[in-house]
């Protein structure tokens, strides 16, 4: 089955109005007993850049709009240093709302480990993520300060998510049939909705800056600033 590739969403803004701005990335405060997913599979596959497969024995490959996500880790110090030799863990759901390993056990594809380089970036290649009832479409991550200390299972320093501009997900979700369920839970969202005004919604920090490019590939792109302290 190929990959669905809608056409490129053209002239969308470069940058939310109040997003990529240097303060502390919100942090989720989500109580998950044992170690990360990440520790476990650190070792076997799950540093990558390409989380649109299966690793490790599992098969399955996700299907939807490609997304190229660029993400720079950056110090909340005065002097905004890149963070280099981070290790930051990414998942997210499918184009139907579902995640691998829970609501789908046969795989483990839309999760990655990236080492951050000497300018704190980290990329990986995906697709645009689905949304299930509740909450508007997002991609999880953790950070941790280096490989060895999420091998060895230490907390993270920042468990959070990437959030995406309304007007992206509406387009990704109408144009390509992958997204058909997505489509109808983002239309009754209740729980959560999804950051309609950048410049009065305290989660316009955690909006990727979105657009297409001329190969129909999306292009999200975010600064993270973190205590590099803590």
């Amino acid at each position: 089955m190929p990959i669905t590739r809608p056409s490129a969403l053209t002239r969308t803004p470069a940058l939310p109005p109040a997003a990529n701005k240097p303060e502390a990335y919100p942090k989720e405060q989500v109580f998950q007993p044992g170690p990360s997913l990440a520790s476990l599979w650190a070792s076997a596959g799950l540093i990558r850049t390409d989380i649109t497969r299966g690793f490790n024995g599992f098969s399955g490959e996700a299907y939807g709009a490609p997304l190229d996500l660029h993400l720079r880790l950056q110090s909340l110090s005065e002097d905004q240093q890149p963070l280099s030799r981070y290790a930051m863990y990414v998942w997210h759901a499918d184009a139907a709302g579902e995640y691998s390993v829970f609501n789908r056990p046969d795989t483990n594809y839309l999760r990655g480990i990236g080492i951050t380089g000497q300018r704190g970036r980290v990329n990986f290649r995906t697709v645009y993520p689905g949304t299930y009832r509740g909450r508007p479409p997002h991609i999880h991550f953790e950070v941790y300060r280096s490989l060895d200390t999420l091998r060895l299972g230490v907390a993270p320093l920042i468990r959070s998510s990437i959030l995406f501009p309304d007007m992206v997900s509406r387009s990704v979700y109408t144009r390509d049939p992958a997204y058909a369920d997505s489509l109808d839970k983002y239309a009754a969202l209740r729980f959560q909705l999804p950051v309609l005004d950048p410049t009065s919604d305290t989660r316009a920090v955690q909006l990727a800056s979105t657009s297409g490019s001329s190969n129909s590939t999306l292009r999200a792109s975010l600064d993270i600033f973190i205590d590099a302290e803590e």
